[in-house]
């Protein structure tokens, strides 16, 4: 893929995800879907298809054959490629490039430190002794046997660890009423239980290698305040003590995290603690009737934009704005002749076609425009004679009109490396020959 195919493509790419985060982030208000639990599976399936789906291809954006039209008697493809200037230097998309792997790299190497100062602030930890009542009772209930940690480098409640989380609490823990201790290390085990540690992880591992992508920065913090807010409910849920619970909430999470542990983890602030208040408040419920029916309407709402954004923006090889695109002729569409004479001539099938259909273009290469040429601002375009093997390879290349001998070689080697799905004789592959040609422009 060259330079201006790569830039189609990324730009393909872009109108195609953009259109699927807009709507994907308004359907929820549009239908006041509020309820924690369906809005935080509904995120996490929205990251994936936002990120996913102008990805993959699709049937019904198959490149279809380009139009013909007639040029000195010959039938031929017009304009199936197009040589461009490359207005923007190799080296300036290896710098943009780089910038964007440093970038990345620095996200890991946040993420890295972060991990680091967890692992020394546990390593330093002192147990939570004596365990209070509250604390070995839900260890019981859960079956879970987690160690509960003091930290003085911590100023909020905090699970860290894969295949052995540990629970890290700040020192304010132990001034904490019995009740309010229970609802923190409720949250706590049930955020080990939901193995909601590796989840986050690789969240953000996520978000620093896509940085600069608009989703993970509008969808995660949703992700993780949704997470806060199942978890939330499921605590007062099995504790039955939501005053408590609330009030710890303002005295331990409502301080501000030190800055090494926001290194790792992304802790929510002050604005996020709000909305979870307001949403054990309110006790946010909806019927199971209308959950199916929100998840309904979102689910048709996405198939409908992802396909739309496909079909507008389809990924094909015969649209500027397709991954591997190239600009297409401004010649008028003609439709293809379908009188038996006028057909694709096969090379070696011996006997007539009820029905033949034109090879189709499936893999192109930009030819390379002439140094020499371009700075004497030569354009002109370039026929060739070829045969389209039932294997969709090009051979016996023949040149037919050439505006200037420079640009022979370098349509040539171009066409060498297209690939075809060869025409169809009766819905069988056949070698025909084939006119295509090669435009060089200046713009």
């Amino acid at each position: 893929m060259n330079l201006h195919d790569a830039a189609a493509a990324v730009l393909a790419y872009s109108l195609q995800s953009g259109l699927l985060l807009v709507t994907g982030l308004l359907l929820p208000r549009l239908i006041r879907l509020r309820h924690p639990r369906t809005l935080l599976v509904y995120w996490q399936v929205l990251l994936v298809v936002v990120l996913v789906l102008p990805l993959v291809p699709l049937d019904w954006a198959r490149p279809q054959s380009l139009p013909t039209m007639s040029l000195e008697g010959l039938q031929i493809e017009a304009a199936v490629a197009t040589a461009l200037p490359e207005t923007i230097s190799n080296t300036g998309w290896h710098i943009m490039l780089a910038f964007a792997v440093g970038v990345a790299l620095l996200g890991i190497l946040r993420i890295t430190l972060g991990l680091g100062y967890l692992t020394s602030c546990r390593r330093h930890a002192a147990p939570l002794e004596p365990t209070p009542p509250p604390v070995a009772r839900l260890q019981e209930r859960f079956g879970l046997e987690v160690p509960f940690l003091v930290s003085n480098r911590l100023t909020a409640p905090l699970t860290f660890g894969w295949h052995q989380p540990t629970v890290l609490l700040p020192q304010s823990f132990r001034d904490l009423s019995h009740d309010q201790q229970e609802g923190v290390a409720c949250h706590e085990l049930l955020h080990v239980r939901r193995m909601d540690w590796p989840v986050t992880f690789l969240e953000e591992v996520l978000r620093a290698i896509l940085w600069f992508h608009p989703a993970v920065w509008l969808i995660l913090p949703r992700i993780a305040l949704n997470r806060e807010q199942v978890v939330d409910a499921d605590t007062i849920r099995l504790t039955g003590k939501r005053r408590p619970y609330l009030d710890a909430l303002w005295s331990v999470v409502c301080s501000s995290q030190q800055t090494g542990a926001a290194l790792a983890v992304p802790f929510l602030g002050r604005s996020d603690l709000v909305d979870r208040v307001a949403c054990l408040k309110k006790e946010i419920s909806m019927s199971k009737a209308r959950i199916a029916l929100s998840v309904l309407v979102l689910s048709l709402s996405l198939v409908v934009t992802g396909f739309m954004g496909a079909t507008v923006f389809a990924n094909d090889s015969s649209s500027p704005l397709a991954f591997g695109g190239l600009p297409h002729s401004d010649a008028p569409e003609k439709e293809r002749p379908t009188s038996e004479d006028e057909q694709l001539e096969t090379v070696s099938f011996e006997g007539n076609c009820a029905e033949i259909t034109d090879p189709v273009v499936v893999e192109k290469v930009n030819p390379r425009y002439p140094p020499e040429a371009k700075e004497e601002k030569v354009m002109g375009i370039v026929t060739v004679k070829t045969v389209i093997t039932e294997e969709g390879w090009v051979d016996d290349i023949e040149v037919v009109r050439s505006d200037d001998e420079r640009f022979s070689k370098s349509a040539i080697d171009a066409i060498k490396q297209w690939r075809f799905d060869p025409a169809l004789c009766d819905g069988t592959p056949v070698s025909v020959y084939y006119n295509l040609t090669v435009r060089f422009r200046l713009e």
